[in-house]
């Protein structure tokens, strides 16, 4: 069977190459006639057998070839994969192609759980030149964004684009952070520099500086992290400067062969435009939760405070804010995120020192109720483990979370207030909590 399927796969081969530019009058007669044979090339055990079946494929632009090679997104062989994603790239330039592939990405995003299976198909037509299917790409990915089902598609697609890390995929990120569903949603835009980040390429490190003021605070300090290690440059926050130095250097620029690996935010972390337990303020959208569980009376809660309304009494102008406190339950200042004015300041501060400690330390509802506003950053200080609510126990409490922050992105910095020693279960929940979300984690044990 193996030699037999070679022989269609060579076939199919001179047949394009023999009849020239006529032959698209034929190709689905050809298609047709080499179909059965690479049907049984692409159950074969080897890899290799496939992937020769796909190259063969890409020199069908028609429907029935696009979801055969479709298929092969699902391979278990990572180059088998690949194999087929590169074979659709290079059909992008076709029209039936693209069309056939936007209803396939229509099916699965409208498949619950499907944002995997749309990814790819979304990164091949973001990849295609033809005019009409950007605009139609467009229109569909901001369509889709309208729900969380199709933010998670959006967000996968942007992760499926930087897990390639070639420098092809850069334009088609650029192309993802010109559409609405990027403008409105912070968690897509980072999504997308987290994407550039991985992409060791010139061309990536361009289009984050282009794009540096228009992804938010926490997105923002990823880029100038990882900007200021692979340029040398030390600009911090200024987009201005970046730009100037770009358009100065971006003629001259190598990116550095080889691999820089830094803890996380500490390039940054002189960047930040105020601290919280020395934790960087970033975010321009954050959300301070405070424990004042019973074991918190006294000295600690004291502390928390003071330490808490220094930080709000330093927020940018141009910030906008929440607080939350939680012992039993969850007490909210505001229900909605609020600039920080003079006015806003003082009255989250007297929010914050009036609040009093009592029994239990509900964390999952607090986290829950943070995640209630459109925020880039939760600073989340406790000093005990979760003790009621409605997810009690600690790896629960992680697994639930990160997994709805999979679509949100939300910086998550914690702080421990005595966690006891370090591998404690407090010390553990609180640490890990953070470093699964994009945070950082902060033991104050005085």
């Amino acid at each position: 069977m193996r030699s037999f399927s070679r022989y269609v796969v060579i076939a199919c081969w001179l047949c394009v190459v023999m009849a020239g530019p006529g032959w698209a009058v034929d190709r689905i007669d050809e298609f047709n006639k080499a179909k059965r044979g690479l049907q049984l090339q692409l159950r074969s055990k080897q890899p290799g057998d496939r992937i020769e079946a796909l190259k063969a494929l890409q020199e069908f632009p028609l429907a029935d070839a696009v979801r055969m090679i479709h298929n092969s997104l699902g391979d278990p062989a990572d180059a088998v994969h690949w194999a087929a994603y590169a074979s659709l790239l290079k059909m992008s330039g076709n029209q039936e192609v693209c069309d056939t592939l936007l209803l396939m990405a229509h099916k699965a995003v409208h498949r619950k759980g499907d944002s995997q299976a749309a990814a790819p198909l979304l990164a091949v037509l973001l990849s295609s030149d033809l005019p009409s299917v950007q605009r139609d790409t467009g229109e569909f990915l901001d369509k889709t964004g309208a729900s969380q089902n199709g933010l998670q598609v959006v967000v996968a697609l942007a992760d499926e684009l930087g897990n390639h890390h070639d420098k092809a995929d850069v334009l088609p990120l650029v192309r993802l952070s010109k559409t609405k569903v990027f403008a409105n949603h912070f968690g897509v835009r980072r999504a997308v520099v987290q994407a550039l980040v991985r992409i060791a390429s010139a061309e990536a490190v361009g289009a984050l500086v282009e794009m540096m003021d228009k992804v938010g605070g926490e997105a923002k300090a990823d880029a100038v992290e990882h900007l200021t290690t692979v340029t040398g440059q030390i600009f911090a926050m200024d987009a201005a400067a970046w730009q100037r130095w770009w358009d100065e250097s971006k003629e001259t620029f190598e990116y550095p062969t080889r691999s820089i690996q830094t803890p996380y935010r500490s390039v940054a972390m002189n960047t930040a435009s105020g601290y919280y337990y020395g934790l960087p303020l970033f975010a321009e959208k954050v959300v301070f939760v405070i424990d004042t569980s019973g074991s918190m009376a006294g000295p600690r809660i004291a502390a928390a405070k003071r330490e808490l309304t220094r930080a709000i009494a330093g927020l940018a102008d141009h910030v906008q804010f929440a607080v939350l406190a939680f012992n039993d339950g969850v007490i909210i200042w505001q229900k909605h995120l609020v600039q920080a004015t003079p006015q806003a300041k003082k009255a989250a501060t007297a929010f914050v020192n009036a609040q009093e400690t009592r029994s239990n330390t509900a964390s999952y509802d607090a986290l829950e109720a943070a995640f209630g506003f459109d925020t880039e950053a939760i600073y989340f200080l406790s000093d005990g483990a979760p003790h009621g609510g409605k997810i009690r126990a600690p790896v629960d409490i992680i697994a639930a979370v990160t997994a709805a922050n999979q679509t949100r992105r939300i910086s998550i910095y914690t702080i421990g207030i005595w966690a006891g020693f370090p591998g404690s279960p407090l010390d553990l929940f609180l640490k890990t909590l953070a470093e699964k979300n994009e945070g950082l984690y902060r033991r104050v044990d005085n």
